[in-house]
């Protein structure tokens, strides 16, 4: 959570000092009702734990990196939703606890493809600097490899976000933001010796993304 809010003071900050060397007229807000968007960044550490027949796992998903693509809608009041699909990639491990031993696994990765419906309310403000919050629902495929878990399964995913976008066009904009991502909950089965257990487990961390807004 602390990682989420520094990424969105740093997109505040990133979207202020956009406007202070902004020195022209403010651009008049597009006729664009309707945009596709492209970003990429960075997507924080993951922690997790479940349980198998005879033992427990502490589960590791490193920093890795995401990126996503959007259409979207503007509406009245301020408000725009998109529709947007998301892919995000990290390095997994895990240490596997039996009884007092623990020993360590080592991973391969785990990916998350997403697909969201995101809701966005743009504060109205002077200027081409426009500072906005939202919110977003939507499905995941998620594929993790961690050391003992090698399965692919369905996952609800939930982010909140924060962010602030720089108009450079009457049709073009850059945007900073920082996002809080739930994907949970993760059910799996494992198989031991000792038998099979069904857990469940989210991945939950903060991101950033940079990019650009399309209007049409």
């Amino acid at each position: 959570m602390r990682l989420f809010i520094g990424a969105a003071v740093a997109a505040l900050a990133f979207a202020g000092a956009a406007s202070a060397q902004d020195a022209k007229p403010a651009i008049a807000k597009p006729a664009a009702t309707q945009y596709v968007s492209i970003a990429g960044g960075y997507i924080g550490k993951s922690d997790y734990d479940y349980n198998f027949a005879g033992g427990s796992v502490e589960g590791e998903a490193d920093a890795g990196v995401q990126v996503a693509v959007a259409w979207g809608s503007a509406l009245q009041g301020n408000w725009r939703v998109e529709l947007a699909g998301g892919y995000r990639t990290q390095d997994a491990g895990s240490t596997i606890r039996v009884g007092s031993t623990t020993m360590a696994a080592e991973g391969d990765k785990a990916q998350i493809l997403s697909a969201d419906i995101n809701a966005y309310y743009d504060f109205p403000v002077a200027g081409p600097v426009k500072p906005y919050l939202g919110a977003g629902i939507g499905a995941a495929s998620v594929k993790l490899d961690d050391g003992l878990i090698d399965d692919t399964g369905s996952a609800l995913t939930l982010q909140a976000i924060a962010g602030a976008s720089v108009a450079v066009s009457p049709t073009v904009s850059l945007f900073a933001e920082a996002r809080y991502q739930r994907v949970g909950p993760i059910r799996v089965e494992t198989t031991t010796l000792l038998g099979e257990r069904k857990s469940k487990f989210d991945l939950s961390s903060a991101g950033a993304l940079v990019g650009v807004r399309f209007g049409f």
